[in-house]
């Protein structure tokens, strides 16, 4: 899991600091005020996007001592249209395998790394407030995703879909219990 999230630190700065500049840019040529709350939650929210991408989506950085280049996995194209099969092969690898990584990085990975946009996406998008719209709008940045995985010929997993939509899902649990008023049509 760490290399995972150490491979996602360079792609998070670069975002980072282009974010930084683009909108510097904008509030200069506009040459209109922010407001720092909503500037630094918009920061989070498109660093952990380009975070997101740099392990769904962007190929890969390979850092050398002095140079790295990017490398495309066109090789590993593996395609799951089983619906839960992830269950079964969670229970082959820990109790027949004694491997626990494929349990922490495929089923738990899958729902941790969008419980952000539970948080992000209410946030943001103030018309966004009942359990079944952060749902909706989960499974359809999900299946998005994999969408765009399977065009770059990396893996499609049909358990990646629920799994991610649980993790919006429990992102805006997490969110909606800590809000002042929680919202009452959940």
């Amino acid at each position: 899991m760490m290399k995972y999230i150490l491979n996602m630190i360079p792609y998070m700065i670069i975002g980072a600091v282009l974010y930084i500049i683009i909108r510097g840019i904008v509030f200069w040529v506009q040459r209109k005020s922010f407001q720092l709350k909503k500037e630094l939650i918009l920061f989070f929210f498109i660093v952990y996007c380009v975070g997101l991408a740099s392990q769904t989506i962007i190929p890969k950085f390979e850092f050398g001592n002095v140079e790295f280049g990017i490398i495309s996995n066109n090789f590993g194209f593996n395609i799951n249209l089983i619906p839960f099969r992830v269950i079964q092969d969670t229970y082959e690898t820990i109790f027949y395998r004694h491997y626990y990584d494929y349990f922490i990085i495929n089923f738990l990975g899958n729902i941790i790394i969008f419980i952000p946009f539970g948080f992000f996406i209410p946030i943001l998008f103030k018309k966004v407030n009942t359990f079944k719209e952060i749902t909706i709008i989960g499974c359809i940045l999900s299946v998005g995703k994999e969408i765009i995985q399977l065009l770059l010929y990396r893996s499609f997993d049909i358990d990646d879909l629920w799994l991610n939509t649980l993790g919006v899902c429990i992102g805006y649990l997490l969110c909606s219990s800590k809000t002042p008023a929680s919202r009452e049509d959940n």
